[in-house]
């Protein structure tokens, strides 16, 4: 209770003051961000942050608004581009029809105006509604190849009142229709979904809904979201917070100047729950788990900044008031709790030497013991990416090139403590690692091309190389774990002070990614996903996603 009402007594502290901004949350998904990153890296947008996503729509809107002032600097993708988001993130002037009221709701019409099924705004309350629907058909294929069809309906909830409150909810709820509906747990999307990942065959539905309640100004922000969090510098996936997991719920707190950006997160977790037997019934458990998470990022120069996150990762009991403190740091709270939870931290920089040149880095350290340090003892605990992005869009459209080295030690993001066969502290959210899904005990070299096109399309392509090693059973039959696996942490038994990388049972081979989308109507087209990765001692694993969607 003292959570919700500290929150509930910021929130209208914050909504205080008379605010001119749309606090409405962009979702993190959304492809406004990789072509304001890409805008950054080309030396137009210096003061644009891509390190923790997302923001919300006066941020976005006020970075559209400063390439606009900049549109002679941009070559004709990127000015085709900009206007396109342009047409979504402005209110609508023109095109649209007045169904009743006199500011009221408007059905807009016209073509190069935002498609809502209903759009109001007076003085106080901007809101709008959204419905489209997908027909998806996937393929996957290993030993077994799988495959259907789906149908995917969609609603989106969007608005304001006086620029202060900030609101946006949306919901897919969809239905395998043809084929074996274990095809859906090999979709990287849908696998962490309850309906999906909960069984050996999944019943064929599906959902997921992100959530968020925000109050902005020009500095500060709070708010409570269920919605996918982006954290750290990559072209890819950052090693801090990335997208190999499902959404959670958090509360937020944060500001941003010219100079300084910082968020404080207070999440929930899930872990997969198990039936643990009773006297007379089994029962359905799943133990209590939360995150905290700072992120305080520093712009040096327009063409250097620096980022340090810390987070923790603890559970069987309700939340710590330690952890709530934004102010409080994590590494000596955990101590102040006799270290029983799972704490890491990253520090991470960004250097653009040159315009259109972008290089990148980040150390995460799980766990350090400085006494150890050059020796490969099970203490120490670390992984490590570094890249480059290039922007070479006046060669080829809206082109981007891109590099990236990942390496993630044994045992990364595991913790030893266990109630029930569940490593409670574990860096994972229902089964699936909240960091790089690369997971641990392994590392990828990998590069790609983005390219923004014309007919709203966009083109990315990427190969890898990757090396893992995973957990085995001996010659006597005897689990031996080499920290392949962050689902589990115990100690290995060989020597509780070896950490080996890349020992084990292990695996290489090279992959590949496209995707692709065309809308050669307005908010009607066409999506491609298909990745393919071969392995040296294992079947080569292909997933295909093809889909025609539109939104009204």
């Amino acid at each position: 209770m003292r959570t919700v009402g500290a929150l509930v007594f910021t929130l209208l502290a914050l909504a205080a003051p008379a605010l001119q901004a749309q606090p409405e949350v962009v979702p993190a998904e959304h492809p406004v961000y990789p072509f304001l990153h890409a805008q950054r890296v080309a030396g137009r947008l210096p003061e644009y942050r891509n390190e923790t996503l997302p923001y919300d729509r006066r941020t976005v809107r006020r970075h559209l608004d400063s390439l606009s002032a900049r549109e002679a600097d941009l070559p004709r993708a990127g000015r085709y581009w900009l206007a396109e988001f342009r047409r979504e993130f402005f209110e609508p002037e023109d095109g649209v029809e007045r169904v009743f009221g006199d500011g009221g709701v408007h059905v807009p019409t016209g073509r190069d105006t935002e498609k809502f099924v209903a759009y109001y705004r007076d003085a106080d309350w901007r809101a709008t509604l959204s419905v489209g629907g997908a027909l998806q058909y996937r393929v996957a294929d290993d030993t077994t190849g799988y495959s259907g069809a789906a149908l995917l309906p969609t609603l989106a909830l969007e608005g304001n009142y006086r620029n202060r409150i900030g609101w946006y909810s949306s919901t897919f709820n969809g239905i395998q229709v043809t084929g074996d509906t274990r095809v859906l747990q090999r979709d990287p999307v849908l696998n962490p979904l309850y309906y999906v990942g909960r069984q050996d065959v999944p019943p064929g539905t599906f959902d997921r809904t992100t959530a968020s309640l925000r109050v902005g100004g020009p500095v500060f922000f709070a708010g409570i979201a269920h919605e996918r969090l982006r954290i750290g510098p990559s072209a890819d996936r950052p090693l801090m917070l990335a997208d190999g997991a499902d959404y959670f719920s958090s509360v937020q707190l944060g500001f941003a100047t010219r100079f300084l950006q910082y968020r404080f997160v207070h999440g929930a977790l899930g872990e997969r729950s198990r039936d643990i037997p009773g006297d007379s019934l089994e029962v359905l458990v799943a133990p209590e788990r939360y995150i905290a998470l700072h992120r305080l990022e520093a712009n040096l120069s327009r063409r250097v900044s620096l980022g340090f996150s810390e987070a923790v990762v603890y559970g069987l009991r309700g939340p710590e008031l330690a952890y709530l403190n934004p102010l409080f740091p994590i590494k000596p709270a955990e101590h102040t709790l006799w270290d029983r939870d799972n704490a890491l931290f990253a520090l991470d920089a960004v250097v653009r030497p040159v315009d259109g040149l972008e290089a990148y880095g980040t150390f995460l350290a799980d766990d350090l013991d400085f006494s150890r340090l050059g020796r490969q003892s099970f203490n120490n605990k670390w992984a490590a990416q570094a890249g480059l992005l290039v922007v070479a869009d006046r060669i080829a459209p809206g082109a981007e090139l891109w590099t990236e080295y990942t390496r993630i030690g044994p045992f990364v993001y595991t913790h030893r403590f266990q109630l029930d066969g569940a490593f409670y502290n574990s860096y994972i959210h229902n089964g699936f690692g909240l960091g790089h899904p690369l997971g641990p005990n392994a590392d990828q070299i990998a590069a790609g091309v983005r390219l923004w096109l014309p007919f709203r399309a966009h083109l990315a392509v990427s190969g890898r190389y990757a090396r893992r090693a995973e957990n085995y059973l001996d010659e006597n039959g005897a689990f031996v774990n080499v920290g392949g696996d962050v689902r589990d942490g115990s100690q290995p038994g060989f020597d509780v002070f070896e950490n080996v990388f890349l020992s084990g049972d292990r695996y290489e081979g090279v992959g590949a990614r496209l995707e692709f989308q065309w809308e050669p109507v307005r908010e009607a087209g066409v999506r491609f996903y298909g990745d393919v990765q071969t392995w040296d001692r294992a079947p080569t694993q292909t997933f295909v996603r093809v889909e025609a969607y539109v939104n009204l």
